[in-house]
């Protein structure tokens, strides 16, 4: 295949300790066809800002760019977290028609980058998008989700070190009976 990347990058917030990454069951993203795979990016910004994902948020997420995270509701335990990059040969994967690297068969890893999520988060290299008070949207109305996505005006820049949202996890914990 013409221009191939000869590296690749698997994301996840899973620490993998047996040197190998299994394909799983999932979905090839342009016709949405179930398939048992290892997915990877040439892009290591990509895998890295998708290895974080799943920690940072809950509800609904969507990486806009490949260093811009906007989510629902952010995760409360994202202190001390941590992902992984599997740096990964290229032989073996076949390119989708949107240009998603997949292999049928399980890859060993090359190479383990680990990532300190709130660090990613406080330098910059993650931005993320938290939706505002007020505006919500059901787990099964995907179409709600990608109409507030597309406004930008519907979300707030999380600041870790913001007054605002050490107020709002103060305000939740003294409701949860934990802060008196």
């Amino acid at each position: 295949m013409a221009n191939k990347a000869k590296t690749l990058y698997h994301g996840s917030q899973h620490k993998i300790t047996d040197g190998v990454i299994h394909a799983r069951d999932a979905y090839l993203p342009t016709t949405n066809t179930p398939i048992t795979a290892v997915f990877a990016t040439p892009d290591l910004v990509h895998a890295k800002n998708y290895a974080c994902m799943r920690l940072i948020a809950e509800g609904w997420k969507s990486p806009r760019t490949s260093d811009t995270l906007y989510v629902q509701k952010l995760n409360q335990d994202i202190s001390g977290k941590k992902a992984y990059i599997y740096e990964l040969d290229s032989d073996g994967f076949e390119r989708d028609a949107d240009g998603t690297y997949y292999s049928l068969t399980n890859k060993p890893i090359k190479k383990v980058i680990e990532i300190d999520v709130m660090q990613e988060i406080k330098s910059g290299n993650i931005k993320v998008y938290v939706l505002k008070d007020g505006i919500d949207c059901p787990q099964d109305r995907g179409d709600i989700w990608a109409e507030l996505v597309n406004n930008k005006d519907n979300f707030e820049l999380y600041k870790p070190d913001s007054k605002k949202f050490d107020m709002a996890f103060l305000v939740q914990m003294k409701d949860l009976g934990l802060n008196k």
